[in-house]
């Protein structure tokens, strides 16, 4: 009779857990960042280009994705200990940590991004396009991969170090105290906020092919994934969500 009710035991569990395979938990940073994502409130879900996009997967594949709002650091610590399935619009140049590595898997591109030097005019005289900020302190966020930018030696050999803090309103008020200098972002996400704070943005710096980064668990879904990222390419539907939050569309 124990052994039996054992046998239940497991089979309960297992088959609890089949249910779940199909729901997979995706780290954003809790503080939202339009228009890739904005926070749900307590009567609407999280919108924005990403959750459309993951909607539109999880659609064709049977998958439902469940949003966990965290700081991005411990999103990165969270993948790594398969907590967390799914980190979206991500580049395969800034995960290199030794664990990211072993056990990341990318589907094909789901957008291009392209980066910027945010800066306060009484900061920095610089014309558009300066690279040479050997000088200048930058900031950034906690978990988020340096794009180094700056080219020749530090003046005196000094090196400046990047102050770090966990959210993008924190960075941009750092910004605005001339606590730190410049910081870089996405154009997508500053653009929108750059007249009403003071602030001017670079051209771009850098560019991005952005993926949906998996851990290498749910390796035998990627190529479902990523065929149902292709098919949104060729009917036009990934440009028409991503032109919809670019507020580019008629």
């Amino acid at each position: 009779m124990k052994y039996f009710l054992l046998a239940i035991c497991i089979f309960s569990s297992f088959k609890a857990l089949s249910a779940q395979y199909n729901i997979l938990d995706v780290g954003l940073m809790d503080q939202g960042r339009p228009p890739y994502f904005s926070l749900p409130t307590e009567t609407d879900p999280a919108t924005g280009l990403y959750i459309d996009i993951l909607d539109a997967v999880g659609r064709e594949t049977g998958v439902k994705f469940r949003y966990r709002f965290l700081p991005q650091a411990r999103i990165r610590h969270l993948m790594n200990h398969y907590r967390i399935d799914v980190e979206p619009g991500i580049a395969e140049e800034w995960r290199r940590d030794k664990l990211e590595l072993q056990n990341s898997i990318y589907t094909l591109p789901i957008l291009t991004s392209s980066e910027v030097i945010v800066y306060h005019p009484s900061n920095i005289n610089m014309s558009r396009g300066n690279r040479e900020l050997t000088e200048f302190k930058p900031c950034s966020i906690l978990g988020f991969a340096d794009l180094p930018v700056s080219k020749g030696e530090p003046r005196n050999n000094k090196q400046i170090n990047t102050q770090q803090v966990l959210t993008e309103p924190q960075l941009l008020q750092m910004i605005q105290n001339r606590r730190c200098d410049f910081a870089i972002f996405p154009e997508d996400v500053i653009k929108p906020k750059l007249s009403q704070l003071g602030l001017i943005a670079t051209d771009s710096v850098a560019t991005f092919d952005l993926k949906l980064r998996f851990t290498d668990q749910h390796s035998l879904l990627l190529p479902k994934i990523n065929q149902v990222i292709k098919n949104m390419v060729d009917s036009g539907e990934l440009e028409e969500i991503i032109l919809k939050y670019r507020g580019l569309s008629e």
